[in-house]
């Protein structure tokens, strides 16, 4: 099984580089940066809360090195065991305008709950029954972009992802609205399509 997601995704490699040039970057001019990508996340602080989650950006190119564009995900969160689909503005800013680059990335945007499971329990990890005023989601990240060919390439980062949800507070024992953050590793591919 190993052996054939390995040959499977070399094919893949040495069928995609074939249709490139040699150029390094992607053009401004000639369409969007789309980027789709996986993440393992794992809870950071005393509420934090890990899980995996995918995305997919769409960002307009205003210069070589800035794009700016929305995106939309799906993240399942393991300790409150509820799921969430973030809607967003992404907006990457690349250092070089070459093949290799970091990058700094922001995303922030509201998300929608769904299949929550632990409510109402008065314990920890639990959710509020009532309605959260507003879902804010945020995630500011810093990774790398490696191009393949002139419009595909692969991105790496690190981020920190954060939902506002009302959470029980052991402490205070009562429901809060809080923040919980979570640090991920972020793989996904970045293509572009002319003429978006």
């Amino acid at each position: 099984m190993r052996q054939t997601r390995r040959f499977l995704f070399l094919l893949t490699l040495l069928s995609v580089a074939t249709f490139g040039k040699a150029q390094t970057s992607f053009d401004p001019e000639e369409g969007c940066l789309n980027v789709v990508e996986v993440s393992y996340a794992k809870g950071v602080g005393e509420y934090g809360d890990g899980g995996l989650s995918a995305n997919y950006l769409h960002e307009k190119f205003i210069n070589e090195r800035f794009s700016i564009g929305p995106g939309i995900g799906y993240s399942h969160h393991s300790n409150y065991n509820f799921s969430a689909i973030p809607v967003f503005l992404s907006t990457h800013y690349f250092f070089l305008d070459k093949r290799f680059s970091p990058f700094v990335n922001l995303r922030i945007g509201g998300f929608a709950m769904f299949n929550k499971d632990n409510v109402g329990t008065n314990e920890k990890y639990s959710l509020s029954k009532e309605k959260q005023g507003f879902s804010l989601f945020m995630s500011p990240s810093v990774g790398v972009k490696v191009h393949i060919t002139p419009s595909l390439g692969i991105m790496a980062s690190i981020s920190d992802e954060a939902y506002l949800v009302k959470a029980f507070d052991v402490n205070k024992n009562d429901y809060k609205s809080r923040l919980i953050h979570s640090m991920g590793i972020n793989v996904g591919v970045c293509f572009q399509i002319k003429g978006w």
